[in-house]
């Protein structure tokens, strides 16, 4: 017996040897881990044992075991069996108490070991008598358990349970491997595909995505090369990023090159083209890993037709501005033009009576030049309002440009009985930015505040006066104008959407909606804000800009003023001047104010009888107007200027565009530009400052 039980025992720890070199094989080529799991169970059940079966641990709060993966004759034992490793009656079973113990629990015998009683019936069902239950995993990363039954009691002494512990730990570590290739995997395979997504992403991005590293271009997507026109020959990776910046953005782009910001950063650059071309952009920039190195992403956006939109809007506002105020400006210009007619007409008649002394007749015709030069002042500030801005940004007065917007819109007031109170410091509040901008958000919450006032007459006090009042102050930094009116206010579900376009609390047909939003965008570009104060329920609108002094750069110079009453005296007789103007009036009357002066004057009503009046006697200077038949003053001018470059020419002009855009291009210290209606003086001032000998 001894001896047969010796053999049995070899036997078995032969079997157990071979059963652990062959799972050691199985997890050595194993690439799936049910697969290593159910090898793992036939290996057991062909070393001789009727059932192996292997048990995952599931989560509170039923804790059951799961059947994994099964092999042997007796497997069938293990349908619909309830186990778990719950501290409870089918929890205390074998495999509960090693999984919760991490030790091997070996039944010796299934009839009589008490813990397997719930089980014993069952197990006698399919004929054995003894199992060992391993754990498989250790401490919190225990996974389930692996069990292996005999048919005989007494099969799994300690050096068989060795060996299978050995099977059980090589298992749990060829599960944790073969998880981590599993994850592995998966994670290489996300990250390539998020790698696809986001390239895709970027190369079908319709803005222009550009990654630099120390300023060197690195990458650059088919936007980019298609909005820098860039191509094969002309490749944009490896140049420097700083050859796609316009010279007069390029000293914000080295210091941003120099000092990148942290986070996100988004500016306004003015970029170059491959050809040369300029354009406006938008340009988003954060620091990125590129390849392991340090970079910026940089995502640019062509915004130039939305620039080219936002003028169109803005000019739409300014006009329906003028359009408001057609009726007023009417006003305004008939009040002068009135006093004008009857200061003529009645010195006429007291001139044909002998009547009219001398000292009479200067007083009369000097009212008649004031009040010519307050028409000229309407006639300016509308075309300065009216324009298509294009002037760039400088310092000027925030003060000169709410003056000028109240006295143009003053007049319109006092016939609705509306009084305009203003408080304007003295001092000047240099700001940055485009004056006639200004003068706009000025004249548009003037406009609409007068509009309220006018409106709500009849709901108000028959003792009520409208009353608006402009009261500008320094606060630290800061510039502040305040603009209140003591109307009946703006109605709280309002005040939420009054800077929205096209949101007008006006009836239809009278207001565009366009104002608010417009001076909103207008004083934000200038690094301001435009704010409606709370007022209370009531008592009135309250609108404050707020824009910050520029205190360190010095304004344009002011022109020197020239004085209307200055006694001009000709500084050469012999002096030739050409008058041309299609207006024979207008022609004959500055002819004979230059021929009082002593100078030769000939007089064309053309350009082309102008040129040929001066083909045949060139003058010493051209006075032109503009916009004349046969021969405008432009085409003109080009002619005389390529004759003589350096010839004194003085245009006179009232056409709004015109002035402006002859300025920009002609005016030098040989070229004057005078708007109409002109003072004699100040044109008789300049012809003797062209006229004088160099120094």
């Amino acid at each position: 017996m001894a001896e047969g039980g010796t053999n049995t025992g070899r036997r078995r720890m032969d079997q157990a040897a071979n059963l652990l070199v062959r799972a050691t094989d199985a997890l050595l080529h194993a690439s799936d881990e049910l697969e290593l799991l159910n090898q793992i169970c036939q290996i057991g059940a062909e070393a001789g044992h009727c059932l192996a079966w292997i048990g995952y641990t599931r989560p509170a709060p039923d804790r059951k075991v799961e059947v994994m993966a099964k092999a042997g004759r007796a497997k069938g034992y293990l349908d619909d069996l309830k186990i778990s490793w719950n501290d409870d009656d089918w929890g205390n079973g074998p495999t509960g108490l090693a999984i919760r113990s991490g030790q091997p629990y070996v039944v010796s015998d299934t009839e009589t070991d008490s813990i397997f009683a719930p089980w014993r019936e069952r197990a006698a069902q399919f004929g054995f008598r003894s199992s060992v239950t391993l754990p498989v995993g250790e401490g919190d990363n225990r996974i389930g358990a692996l069990m292996f039954y005999a048919e005989k009691p007494g099969m799994f002494d300690h050096h068989v349970v060795g060996l299978l512990m050995g099977v059980a730990r090589n298992l749990s570590h060829g599960i944790s491997t073969l998880r981590m290739r599993r994850d592995h995997q998966q994670i290489v395979k996300e990250l390539a595909e998020s790698e696809q997504r986001y390239r895709s992403l970027v190369e079908l991005a319709p803005d222009a995505i550009v990654v630099h590293g120390r300023g060197s271009i690195l990458f650059a997507n088919h936007a980019a090369i298609h909005a820098f026109g860039a191509g094969p020959s002309m490749p944009l990776t490896g140049r420097s990023v700083l050859e796609l910046v316009h010279p007069q953005s390029r000293p914000d782009a080295l210091e941003r090159l120099d000092s990148p910001p942290p986070g996100h950063m988004l500016s306004h650059y003015r970029l170059l083209r491959q050809d040369g071309t300029a354009f406006d952009a938008e340009v988003l920039a954060c620091s990125i890993s590129f390849h392991g190195a340090p970079a910026r992403l940089l995502v640019i956006r062509d915004i130039s037709e939305r620039a080219r939109v936002e003028e169109t809007l803005l000019q739409t506002a300014k006009l329906a501005t003028l359009g408001e105020m057609a009726a007023g400006l009417v006003h305004e210009l008939s009040q002068p033009l009135n006093i004008i007619r009857l200061t003529a007409e009645g010195a006429l008649m007291l001139i044909e009576r002998g009547k009219a002394p001398q000292d009479f007749q200067t007083q009369q015709f000097t009212q008649i030049a004031e009040q010519c030069e307050r028409t000229a002042e309407i006639i300016d500030d509308i075309r300065i309002f009216s324009r298509r801005d294009t002037t760039p940004v400088q310092v000027f007065d925030a003060i000169l440009a709410v003056r000028s917007a109240i006295e143009v819109l003053i007049g319109q007031f006092r016939p609705d009985g509306i009084a305009i109170l203003h408080d304007l410091p003295a001092a000047s509040m240099p700001v940055r930015g485009r004056r006639v901008q200004l003068e706009q958000v000025v004249m548009n919450l003037l406009n609409n505040a007068h509009h309220a006032l006018r409106d709500s007459r009849q709901s108000m006090p028959s003792d009520w006066e409208g009353e608006i009042s402009i009261h500008v102050e320094r606060r630290a930094e800061a510039v502040i104008i305040r603009i209140v009116d003591n109307g009946p206010g703006i109605p709280d579900h309002m005040k939420a959407r009054i800077f929205e376009p096209f949101f007008t609390t006006k009836e239809a047909g009278r207001g565009t909606g366009l104002g608010l939003s417009v001076s909103h965008g207008l004083v934000t570009a200038m690094n301001g804000s435009l704010i409606l104060e709370d007022q209370g329920i009531g008592t009135g609108a309250a609108f404050a800009i707020s824009l910050p002094l520029d205190l360190n750069t010095a304004g344009p110079e002011p022109l020197p003023a020239l004085s209307p009453s200055a006694a001009l005296t000709s500084t050469s007789g012999d002096s030739h001047i050409l008058v041309v103007d299609d207006e024979i009036t207008a022609a004959q009357a500055l002819a004979h104010y230059l021929r009082e002066l002593g100078y030769r004057v000939s007089v064309a009503g053309t350009g082309i009888e102008a040129w040929t009046l001066f083909s045949n006697d060139p003058a010493d200077v051209v006075i032109t107007d503009l916009r004349m038949p046969a021969g405008n003053g432009e085409q003109l001018v080009e002619k005389l200027r390529d004759f003589d470059p350096l010839l004194p020419i003085v245009i006179v002009t009232g056409h709004l565009g015109a002035t402006e855009r002859v300025a920009a291009n002609l005016e030098d210290d040989r070229c004057a530009v005078l708007k109409k209606p002109v003072a004699l003086a100040q044109l008789g001032e300049l012809v003797t400052i062209f006229l004088k000998p160099p120094a």
